[in-house]
């Protein structure tokens, strides 16, 4: 170890682990990763200051494995920007890939020049954060109701301080708990350069800089304009080729260099408010298997996260699963092997592990218009359920339309992307209810209402998780734009001005919503075996036609009736809930249902109906007549017992 620069620092041997920069009392732990390097030098600064306050090489002698590792004593006093560090190697300097907040990138989408781009280093956070007081939710998988957003695009159209930031989401938990949201979904937050683009001049990047040779460093690309490109787009959704995996956005923050503080308090107000805070994390290809395990933890221990959803690199969804760290911790993923995770690790009580893929989406999305033979498929989406694995349900994902552009668009509309019509899918399985776009015309926006609240029970009726987009739940359009990646503007932000217009909308939701969550039988926490193995009278669930009984799979069915039997759901210890029947009619003319008789003394009665005029109260005959295009949630409800005098009996023949 040598120190190089002209002012003198007190330093010691430090630790390899845990990387990064790691305060302790007046010391700072300084530990990298930097495997075939011989010596490596550490640079801090005084806040943005050009030249270094100290620089130290570390070599060989200072190294475990290909980890260099220092220990440095920084003054009291915290300068303006922080203490700011970075490393050397080769002639090549680089940012801490395990930097635990960012400077630099303070301003969401400004392009930085190549002088700027040498600006962007790691902070030292001297403080601890204090989370006393918190409450952690810990909600099961089955009783979660999931609510996706975008950090800077859900506040961001709001006219205040803090819109766009981590605070201005803290702004929303009250919101959000009112609508019945009980965990929140974040897309990637973790820092990135957004304005990095394809048609970017990338000479003089260093080919050892990749996340292999650093052990997840982000390339130092120069960043002045090109002569062959003038303008830039933004990857506003933060699905990126390079990313800072310890570090939240800077530039999400509302005070400029305290991100990681107001992330925290952000997910501390969520967590009281009864929210847990799931994130999803875009693993770069080639990314080191150690460092995204470091990292997962890292977000667990230090901002109290929920769980994860992981994309991008193919990793070890078995490790990470079984990792004892993690081992309260939820992951959404595709294709799971739970046989593979629960040979390394016991199956929890309630499944920690759940699938996120389009599958829900595509069948939904189908019937609900009223495709051909789709009547079994979706009954079956309807009544999944794991005991050791979950199903996220969704109608809409931010990579596709909103439910509100779902029913106004027959195609999508994406010429501000400038991609020439090549991006986004071209399989929507939409339907603009006979006009393209926005119409005035009241049975066209009457006809898209319906549309809407049909995909909201449909989602929240069904047994897996549900998700709603941020916005649907009012109406929220992106003009037709069904991959909004790179508008960071109205289009892709929320339009909370929708809120007011569409409130009977949203009361629908809050309703639906408030519903799923009285009755375990809507979500039950046990997998629906379609048999009555406690012999009550009535399978746990069973599927209907428009005759009771008489499920109907012929290719131009579109009618449905789905019963969940309240005897194999648990109220409190002993109790038993309500039993439901689901009347799915996705014709376009008005269908007659024949309503299922329930064992016992009970009735129907209409909860909730996509169709106003389908009016609530008990249903005195034995069917049901469904307007078109509606679903109607009947509940079960308990007669009157017969009123004894004497020997005879007010209702009945017995004597």
């Amino acid at each position: 170890m040598r120190v190089i620069s002209e002012n003198t620092v007190d330093w010691k041997m430090g630790a390899p682990e845990p990387l990064g920069a790691t305060a302790a009392g007046a010391f700072v732990n300084f530990a990298v990763s930097v495997p075939g390097a011989s010596e490596v030098t550490l640079f801090v600064y005084r806040g943005a200051a050009a030249e270094p306050e100290y620089a130290i090489v570390m070599e060989t002698a200072d190294r475990y494995g290909s980890v260099f590792c220092v220990s440095v004593k920084l003054p009291a006093e915290t300068p303006e920007g922080g203490w700011q560090y970075e490393y050397e190697t080769k002639g090549e300097r680089f940012t801490d890939p395990y930097a635990r907040l960012v400077a630099g990138r303070e301003r969401f989408g400004k392009r930085l020049t190549a002088a700027a781009s040498r600006l962007v280093r790691g902070v030292v956070r001297m403080q601890a954060f204090r989370w006393n007081g918190e409450e952690r939710p810990h909600i099961p998988m089955n009783d979660l109701i999931l609510y996706k957003l975008h950090v800077r695009g859900f506040t961001k159209e709001l006219k205040t301080a803090t819109a766009g930031t981590y605070a201005g989401l803290a702004g929303k938990a009250e919101y959000l708990a009112n609508l019945g949201v009980n965990a929140v979904l974040l897309m990637p937050f973790t820092e990135y350069n957004e304005c990095f683009a394809e048609g970017d001049r990338t000479e003089g990047v260093p080919t050892f800089a990749s996340t292999r040779f650093y052990h997840g460093s982000m390339p130092r690309i120069p960043e002045e304009i090109s002569e062959s490109v003038r303008e830039h787009k933004v990857n506003y959704w933060g699905y990126a080729k390079h990313y800072f995996l310890f570090a939240p956005k800077a530039s999400y923050a509302h005070i400029p260099g305290a991100a990681d503080i107001e992330l925290r308090q952000t997910v501390k107000k969520l967590h009281n408010a009864g929210i847990e805070v799931l994130a999803e994390m875009m693993i770069p290809q080639d990314t080191n298997r150690s460092l995204v395990l470091d990292a997962l933890r890292f977000w667990v221990r230090e901002y109290h996260l929920d769980g994860f959803r992981i994309i991008g690199a193919q990793v070890d969804t078995a490790m990470l699963a079984a990792d004892p760290y993690l081992a309260d911790v939820k992951f959404l993923c595709d294709g799971w092997d739970t046989g593979a995770v629960y040979r390394m690790t016991a199956e929890p009580e309630t499944p920690l592990l759940a699938e996120y893929n389009d599958g829900f989406l595509v069948d939904a999305r189908k019937f609900l218009k009223g495709d051909e033979g789709m009547t079994r498929a979706f009954a079956g989406r309807v009544s999944k359920n794991a005991a050791n694995l979950g199903v996220i349900n969704y109608i809409t994902d931010n990579n596709g339309f909103t439910l509100a552009d779902l029913y106004m668009y027959d195609v999508k509309h994406n010429d501000a992307n400038g991609e020439r019509g090549r991006d986004g899918s071209d399989y929507n399985y939409s339907w603009n209810c006979g006009a393209e776009g926005p119409d005035k015309r009241k049975k066209i926006r009457d006809l898209r209402l319906r549309m809407r609240k049909n995909a909201v029970l449909a989602m929240l009726l069904s047994q897996g998780v549900p998700m709603l987009l941020s916005g649907d739940e009012f109406g929220n359009s992106q003009s037709g734009n069904n991959n909004a990646y790179n508008q960071d503007n109205p289009t892709g932000w929320v339009n909370w001005s929708q809120a007011k217009k569409q409130a009977e909308f949203t009361e629908f939701v809050r309703a639906a919503i408030a519903l799923r969550k009285a009755h375990p039988a809507l979500h039950n926490p046990i997998p629906l075996r379609g048999t009555d193995y406690l012999a009550s009278g009535a399978p746990d669930v069973s599927v209907h036609g428009r005759d009771a009984w008489r499920p109907d799979d012929g290719p131009y069915n579109r009618c449905l009736g789905i019963l969940l039997s309240g005897d194999f759901a648990k109220v409190g210890r002993d109790g038993r809930d309500d039993s439901f029947y689901l009347v799915f009619n996705m014709y376009w003319e008005e269908q007659t249902f024949a309503i299922p008789v329930l064992p016992g003394r009970d009735a129907f009665r209409i909860v909730l109906a996509s169709d106003a005029l389908l009016a609530a109260g008990t249903i005195t005959g034995d069917t049901l007549s469904v307007p078109p295009r509606t679903i109607a949630v009947l509940q079960s409800v308990a007669l009157p017992k017969p009123e004894r005098r004497g020997k005879k009996t007010v209702r009945g023949t017995k004597e």
